[in-house]
């Protein structure tokens, strides 16, 4: 029950989105010039950075040596169509523009919330998918909040480098980071903080197998993939698969079997 409460939120801003045409926000025209699509179909690999430690949009399987989850599998959909394999590279969040910039990466895959400070660094592909951001706190805490800066003077964490980090420090809140998701919840579970600040599919993903609950939640917020603004080519292809997901259905169907 607790997961099905979590996502309803979740899959029901998409559906609306739908309705309303959010997802061809940025419009998908042609591109000017033709590059970074060569070199990749050239050397027959498409390179994707991302952060795998957030389940259920990227994770690693220590087993298999395989990395999996909604991302992976929209990177996927995009290597396909490019006619290559799919190379994943992963690193730190707070590490993923920096690499994307450099051109050690092609693109990012790693549920990064679209922001203007972002924007400035690199180009977004239009919305793939929404999502809420959600304090988390132990089943047993008795911690109340009506906003973020009810939770100055907590032991908060969050992961390094994302949205919410940005969110807790604008709200006066000094938050201790985390290089992945797993340690922040880890830390959570443990009490060595009082709450963690995250997206809701990551609480989502742990509900089951701790003892948590949601306090807080923020409206919906978009998610893009991302890659450097010199290459539109590949944008134009990542758009492009991206509103051929929805309109064929693809891409519903990962949202139920990842969320």
């Amino acid at each position: 029950m607790k997961k099905e409460a979590a996502i309803i939120g979740f899959i029901v801003c998409i559906a609306a989105g739908l309705g309303v045409g959010w997802l061809i926000g940025a419009t998908v025209s042609a591109p000017q010039t033709v590059d970074l699509v060569d070199q990749i179909k050239s050397r027959g690999y498409l390179n994707v950075g991302t952060s795998a430690d957030y389940p259920p949009f990227e994770d690693y399987n220590t087993t298999t040596g395989e990395y999996y989850g909604f991302d992976i599998d929209i990177a996927k959909l995009i290597a396909d169509e490019l006619g290559v394999e799919l190379q994943i590279q992963d690193m730190d969040f707070d590490s993923l523009i920096g690499a994307c910039s450099a051109g050690t990466i092609d693109m990012i895959a790693a549920a990064m919330t679209d922001t203007a400070e972002r924007r400035e660094q690199l180009l977004p592909s239009v919305t793939y998918v929404t999502v809420t951001q959600v304090v988390i706190v132990k089943e047993s805490s008795t911690l109340e909040i009506e906003e973020l800066s009810d939770l100055q003077g907590k032991a908060v964490g969050c992961q390094t480098g994302t949205v919410m980090q940005n969110e807790l420090e604008d709200a006066g809140v000094t938050p201790t980071t985390y290089a992945r998701a797993d340690l922040l919840i880890q830390a959570l579970v443990a009490g060595d903080i009082d709450a963690a600040y995250v997206d809701g599919p990551i609480y989502t993903a742990y509900a089951d197998t701790e003892d948590i609950k949601v306090i807080y939640s923020t409206p919906s917020e978009d998610l893009a993939l991302w890659c450097r603004k010199s290459t539109p080519d590949l944008m134009y292809v990542i758009n492009g698969v991206i509103f051929d997901g929805y309109q064929e259905g693809t891409i519903q169907e990962l949202l139920l079997k990842w969320f």
